[in-house]
């Protein structure tokens, strides 16, 4: 039998992703009906795919961080078909299937943080998108303990690389890949879309305060809902952003653009 995620990763870059993107979105209004206050999240993914749309331009350098099985990616290389891009995704056999549905891409077997070791990564049996560098799931007989090597995205790309866009998606550790990326942001200023949760963020032991002061302080972007980008709306102030991760939610990703 072809578990739901092995269908997933056969349906990615067929003829057949746009029209499970469609029923995706059909899923998406029958749950916001059942929970009508998550309706944005149920809207998200919709938006990003719209995000996408309007901030990737053909020439652009794209990094997928946490790559998972590679449905950003598609998208990304769809939009940019002229860039050069890196996704990263340490669990070894995703790695594998992601060099193998996109070999044209630098698919990188590691995981990014702001620190270069060997570390413990925690890959969860029944919903592998969970898995990280934190246990999250308290059953130990859902996890498999492996050692994956991480490193710092600036130690592991070439400082003449520009990138334009930045995707990060690692359970909890977003604002430790940030950190480890603080020459690219300086240099090259990227989109970067990031997931932002409070639950991802008690993990790490950060707090929203520190992702917010860190993009919007020390790098200057401004950070928005995906809604409000793409109603050209303003830019949140902390306590938004931080309002915006309490239940019932109103984003699980976020935009972040450089303001010069």
């Amino acid at each position: 039998m072809v578990n739901l995620e092995n269908l997933k990763r056969i349906i990615i870059r067929t003829p057949l992703e746009n029209p499970a993107k469609s029923l995706r979105s059909l899923l998406g209004i029958t749950q916001y009906y059942k929970n009508p206050e998550l309706r944005e999240i149920y809207r998200e993914s919709d938006r990003l795919d719209n995000i996408f749309k309007s901030v990737i331009l053909p020439d652009f350098n794209c990094i997928d961080i946490g790559c998972h099985l590679g449905s950003t990616l598609s998208q990304i290389i769809q939009l940019a078909p002229q860039g050069h891009h890196i996704a990263f995704e340490p669990i070894p056999y995703k790695a594998k299937w992601l060099k193998q549905k996109f070999p044209e891409v630098e698919i990188k077997e590691v995981a990014l943080s702001d620190s270069s070791n060997e570390v413990d990564f925690y890959v969860d049996k029944t919903k592998s998108g969970f898995s990280g560098l934190h246990q999250h799931r308290k059953k130990a007989e859902e996890i498999e303990k492996i050692t994956v090597h991480c490193d710092q995205l600036d130690e592991v790309i070439s400082p003449d690389y520009r990138i334009d866009f930045i995707k990060v998606d690692v359970e909890g550790g977003e604002l430790a890949v940030l950190k480890g990326a603080k020459n690219t942001l300086s240099k090259f200023h990227p989109i970067i879309l990031f997931e932002c949760t409070l639950s991802g963020l008690s993990s790490f032991n950060f707090t929203s305060q520190e992702v917010f002061d860190f993009l919007t302080t020390q790098y200057s972007y401004q950070i928005f809902l995906p809604k409000d980008f793409l109603e050209n709306g303003k830019p949140l102030t902390y306590d938004e952003f931080n309002n915006a991760l309490q239940y019932p939610f109103k984003a699980f990703n976020f935009i972040a653009i450089y303001s010069n």
